[in-house]
């Protein structure tokens, strides 16, 4: 349990939230619940959508994230599904770390599916990150399966050199436990920003396919 009340979780995220330069908080409400924060709302893209999240959870004290905000795009951001799909290949195509039809697209409602395989978590990501920010896109489902061949031994050694490579979290409180590529994480760190920090880095080792993190937070 946080030592941190509500009032001041509640104030510190309304200020997290103004002070991220990448979103306009004006139309977001906070409510805050025993350290679960929920957002409610409106932004004009994913993307914003996805930063007010993060933004939460770098905030001391916060327990969970209840995020139930809306994207309402403007009227002249509304594209016909042909154009947001056309726009998604180009920047998968332009980004060199994304190799060449590997990733598909398909757009539903202003909302993008990827599919395919690549070797590497972080391509994943990248191509995640490459279509969330395009005009009328209202959201992103990343299907992408990482596929990679490497031992366990191999990927359970990146990635504790991974965490002692980090500034952001302490790696001697956290335990991996690594099986044909799926790694679950336990231990208890400060805040949700080491826990998110931890995920990264175990996301950044070849050979992994799934996280799951068990991390528990502990102030």
């Amino acid at each position: 349990m946080s030592s941190r009340s509500d009032a001041q979780i509640h104030k510190d995220v309304v200020s997290e939230l103004a002070f991220e330069p990448s979103l306009d908080s004006s139309k977001i409400a906070v409510a805050v619940s025993e350290g679960v924060v929920t957002l409610s709302g409106s932004v004009p893209n994913f993307f914003e959508k996805w930063h007010a999240e993060s933004a939460v959870k770098r905030v001391n004290g916060v327990q969970g994230v209840a995020e139930e905000l809306t994207v309402s795009l403007f009227p002249n951001m509304e594209q016909r599904e042909t154009e947001i799909a056309s726009a998604a290949s180009r920047a998968l195509e332009w980004d060199s770390a994304i190799p060449q039809n590997c990733v598909e697209v398909k757009v539903e409602n202003g909302w993008i599916t990827l599919t395919g395989k690549l070797e590497w978590q972080y391509q994943s990501q990248r191509a995640h990150d490459d279509v969330a920010h395009l005009r009328g896109v209202k959201g992103v489902t990343n299907l992408i399966a990482v596929t990679p061949i490497v031992s366990p031994t191999d990927v359970r050694s990146k990635i504790v050199a991974a965490l002692e490579r980090s500034a952001e979290l302490d790696a001697a409180r956290v335990r991996i436990e690594v099986s044909a590529g799926s790694v679950t994480l336990r231990g208890s760190l400060s805040t949700w920003g080491e826990r998110d920090a931890a995920t990264r880095a175990a996301w950044s080792a070849k050979g992994v396919t799934g996280v799951t993190n068990e991390i528990v937070v502990s102030y």
